[in-house]
């Protein structure tokens, strides 16, 4: 076992996640991996992997491996590298408990199968696993586990966090725990109500000789059937411990991991309480809990058994990748040496409006208190980004779980678009208060807006949406034109007549400016909005190639209709080949986009560009049946096992990365919900 990899080559997409709606465990976050379907990898098994607690952007350990020694054979296999089929999947759409179960064949053509079941515990800080394992033959087995240790290198708080680990033998059980100093966790297992390791063993990741070589080395690369035990260790850590079962051709054990911040004690309780609790309790409590969150959803079932399921997985999604701070991170995914565990105020704008229209407000109401603590609203040297930008007003980029700022850049879609938001879930709600509390905030984001002038009758430039030009960008104008629509609309319910007429009338001349900045004739592929005007730099030009971020300028934002012929110019361009996916109707970001698996432009499209595209088709006439069809039927072609949308497929459909985006999750909600209403929900005023 090594890193997590850093190559785009070999991606891991994260098929399903898990977290419980309430209780001890609310905040902690599960990955889940089935490599089968990627072409791209030689794995065919699947794999716990990154998990998080107290914060989403922190790994406390990731890549939990189960392996079976069998010792008549001599033979060491392991479920992710070596199965010969696996399955993963939520026990239902609205019940997220992980199920995994990996299928063995050994050398003398006998086979067995590994199935893991997982929850987060409600009662405790602790995750629970179910393991259970049958063989066709009496051989004599030691089974194993696992995992790299991500608290130290993995921590976005502190990249130089001291990570320690040790055995502890107590009387009645034993505990491997680690901690950084800030948090802790302890493994313990238990079979036939035994609660002991069968050799263990504390080792340094990636060293596969000495006497500091890893678990996984010792385990799995030596291939002998024991594990040298090491009681402690410090630095960058895998563990394992081992389990003899003799003969038995079925065994089911548990594996507890508990969390705690205040110690190592605090963290071992925990495990051993979720021991003491039992699989079926914890079970119990972690489907109440989720079928009580389900059932404080407002919107009801559509009848399509397809969509409402769909539905349902995509709500279960985002309620799982809500952080302890009550926004929701963008996704449980690492692409390249990065990570989607940030919180984008983009996103928790468009997660924002799937919650409102499913009936989520709670959530929704949480996510619009965290974009208003996090907005920027001093002035001095530290209110000012690389490029000198006073930025009081906006918001930062993109934000660690704890409200501190990663990424600086300036969008205009997040500066517009949590305008946006407060205005929408106060028309939904017609709460006064809610209009007050937040009104500061809109109020401050569109007096930016009023000054981010280019003097010239448009907004300034700024960072397109796919972060990777700086120009006029089509997007980020249009959702800065909405944000003062909205906000004029709030001024007035206020009795602020002066500041709604600023609002109206500049968003009036931005939108009479927005063809001459944002749309050109005569490019390479034809008549189109672009990525942006008068771009600093990139590949393809930014401002010579359509983007599927030009349909946001009709929604949410309505500031083209659908019908535009500058519009439905665009969307036709969307059936060429070398924008959609060959062979599966999904639209890509842009023509040669090289944010790909293999850093190269590739054949394929993203789920969320096609719904955005799918609407304006939809609306304008150009294909009315387009958004039925996504919801019903090429939706189902894009998700993975566990039937979640990711955020970009292959030209055949299959899931390349990034299974649980949750901006593709969102977009889901938000089409079946404009299909039921037969408009396109969440549109900001026009002009």
């Amino acid at each position: 076992m090594t890193e997590p990899p850093t190559d785009f080559a070999v991606p891991s997409d994260k098929d399903a996640i898990t977290s419980t709606p309430a209780g001890q465990s609310q905040h902690i976050l599960v990955t889940a991996n089935r490599y089968a379907d990627n072409h791209r990898v030689e794995y065919d098994g699947a794999i716990i992997e990154e998990t998080s607690a107290f914060r989403s952007d922190v790994e406390l350990f990731y890549d939990l491996h189960t392996l079976v020694w069998d010792r008549d054979l001599g033979e060491t296999h392991d479920g992710r590298n070596d199965a010969i089929e696996s399955a993963l999947d939520w026990a239902s759409s609205t019940v997220p408990e992980l199920k995994l179960e990996n299928e063995l064949r050994f050398g003398d053509g006998t086979e067995g199968v590994v199935r893991q079941d997982i929850v987060a515990s409600s009662n405790q800080c602790s995750i629970l696993v179910r393991n259970t394992a049958t063989f066709e033959t009496p051989h004599e087995r030691t089974l194993f586990t696992v995992f790299n240790l991500g608290i130290k290198g993995h921590s976005h708080e502190d990249p130089n966090a001291v990570q320690s680990a040790h055995v502890v033998h107590a009387e009645e059980y034993d505990a491997l725990t680690a901690t950084d100093g800030n948090r802790h966790l302890a493994f313990v297992q238990s079979y036939d109500n035994r609660r002991r390791f069968d050799g263990h063993r504390i080792g340094t990741t990636g060293e596969s000789q000495g006497p500091e070589r890893s678990a996984w080395a010792d385990v799995y690369e030596e291939n002998d059937g024991w594990i040298d035990s090491t009681a402690s260790g410090i630095g960058n850590l895998d563990a394992g411990f081992g389990l003899y079962v003799g003969d038995a051709e079925s065994i089911e054990w548990l594996t507890a991991i508990g969390f705690a911040k205040e110690s190592e004690d605090r963290a071992i309780e925990h495990a051993l309480d979720a021991l003491d609790t039992g699989y079926d309790a914890e079970r119990d409590d972690f489907a109440d809990a989720w079928n009580e969150w389900n059932d404080g959803i407002t919107t009801g079932p559509t009848g399509d058994e397809f969509v409402d399921n769909l539905y349902e997985r995509s709500l279960t999604s985002l309620k799982c990748a809500e952080d302890h701070c009550q926004a929701m991170i963008a996704g449980a995914f690492k692409p390249t040496d990065m990570t989607y565990k940030f919180i984008w105020p983009r996103d928790q704008v468009i997660i924002i409006q799937a919650l409102v229209a499913a009936g989520a407000f709670d959530e929704a109401r949480q996510a619009l208190d965290w974009l208003d603590r996090v907005q920027i609203t001093d002035t001095d040297e530290e209110t000012a980004d690389d490029r000198g930008i006073d930025r009081r007003g906006t918001w930062w980029q993109n934000y660690y779980t704890t409200g501190e700022p990663h990424w600086r850049a300036l969008q205009l879609d997040q500066v517009g678009g949590p305008i946006y938001a407060h205005w929408l879930l106060w028309q939904e709600t017609d709460d006064k208060e809610l209009l007050d509390s937040h009104y500061e905030m809109s109020e401050l984001a569109a007096e930016f807006l009023l000054e981010w002038d280019n003097g010239y009758g448009f907004p300034e430039k700024h960072q397109d949406p796919w972060e990777e030009v700086w120009g006029y960008s089509t997007e980020g104008s249009a959702a800065a034109i909405a944000g003062l629509r909205c906000m004029a609309e709030m001024a007035d319910a206020v009795d602020d007549e002066d500041f709604a007429i600023d609002c109206r009338e500049r968003a009036s001349v931005w939108a009479e400016n927005f063809q001459q900045y944002c749309y050109r004739e005569g490019t390479a592929y034809g008549d189109h909005y672009v990525t942006a005007g008068e771009p600093e730099h990139g590949t393809p030009a930014p401002d010579g190639r359509p983007d599927a971020a030009a349909f946001m300028a009709y929604w949410p934002w309505n500031v083209l209709d659908s019908d535009d012929d500058t519009l439905v110019s665009t969307v036709e361009l969307a059936d060429d080949p070398v924008w959609k996916a060959d062979g599966t109707p999904c639209v890509g970001r842009y023509p040669g986009d090289v944010y790909t698996p293999s850093r190269t432009a590739e054949d394929g499209g993203w789920p969320l560009c096609e719904a955005y595209a799918d609407v304006v088709r939809w609306r304008s006439g150009v294909d009315p049946g387009a958004v039925e069809d996504f919801v019903t039927d090429h939706a189902g072609e894009w998700t993975t096992s566990a039937g979640l949308l990711p955020e970009r497929v292959d030209g055949d459909g299959t899931v390349t990365w990034n299974s649980n985006l949750q901006w593709s999750q969102a977009m889901y909600v938000l089409l079946v919900e404009s299909h039921r209403r037969n408009e396109p929900y969440g549109m900001a005023p026009g002009e």
